[in-house]
């Protein structure tokens, strides 16, 4: 059987191997190997041979904010004016992601209005008001928007584990594992995803699925050990731990809402913001 499946694979990477290939930019890769020096530096040579290359400043605000430096993210994009903003992908959309992080709340919203109104990001704004609206309790108006966003948002699963993440939230634990098993089953999960998935199993009382999940990654004697640790970290009344969500930065969110949810950090993992509740 192996033969087999191995000798169709080579045909279709026979039969694929005339087709042309989209040439990678170096911005494009930099950008899937997340190496934000090199970004930084491309856009830095940009804007000092023409300093009203605001694309170049917005994109390297980008790069900064991705890299964690929110003093440069905000330094470059507010070298950009309002009225150029309005014509560039993204640029709204990072002023928002930085006053988020900032916890300048009602800063974000203003910033999310206007990219809205301008068409610009409708798709991420609309996560990220959704994450704002969850950290707020406000649970059904935030998944009426992430339901929105859904529709064009570049990763569906991140929208399907920030509408988890909700329902963890709430406390409805077995539809957030519900929602995110099919996920694990097709193997279409980051950290972030399975993280949330394991803390919602746990916390469902599902406890001989973790047990399975578990024991596909480690030996019997580890996965038992890893379990009795996870149920013991979950029993802590804790407000340090809570399930955190994708945006489109790519950056994680922990929202600080009053509960008692446990979060994927008791799991040392993490999950997504704007890029990527």
């Amino acid at each position: 059987m192996k033969i087999i499946i191995s000798f169709f694979v080579l045909l279709l990477l026979a039969g694929c191997s005339g087709s042309p290939k989209p040439k990678v930019s170096d911005e494009e890769r930099m950008e899937i190997t997340k190496n934000y020096d090199g970004l930084q530096e491309n856009y830095r040579a940009r804007l000092k041979k023409n300093p009203k290359d605001y694309i170049a400043a917005v994109k390297l605000s980008g790069a900064y904010f991705k890299d964690g430096d929110i003093e440069a993210a905000s330094y470059y994009i507010d070298q950009v004016p309002d009225d150029e903003c309005s014509k560039i992908d993204t640029c709204w959309l990072t002023r928002a992601d930085i006053a988020y992080h900032n916890k300048a709340y009602s800063q974000a919203k203003y910033y999310i209005d206007y990219s809205l109104a301008v068409g610009k990001d409708v798709f991420a704004v609309k996560n990220l008001y959704g994450i704002m609206l969850a950290r707020q309790g406000k649970f059904d108006e935030a998944r009426k928007y992430f339901f929105e966003a859904r529709v064009g948002f570049k990763s569906e699963d991140a929208i399907r584990n920030n509408l988890a993440m909700t329902e963890m939230m709430e406390g409805k634990y077995d539809k957030a594992a519900e929602r995110l098993t099919p996920l694990y089953q097709k193997n279409r999960y980051d950290t972030k995803i399975k993280a949330n998935l394991i803390v919602s199993l746990m916390l469902s009382k599902q406890y001989s699925a973790v047990k399975n999940l578990l024991l596909q990654e480690m030996s019997e004697e580890e996965a038992t050990e890893m379990f009795m640790q996870l149920r013991e970290d979950l029993a802590k009344p804790t407000n340090d731990t809570l399930p955190t969500l994708h945006v489109e930065s790519g950056k994680t969110v922990t929202p600080q809402v009053p509960s008692l949810v446990p979060t994927n950090k008791t799991v040392q993992q993490d999950a997504d913001h704007n890029e990527d509740v």
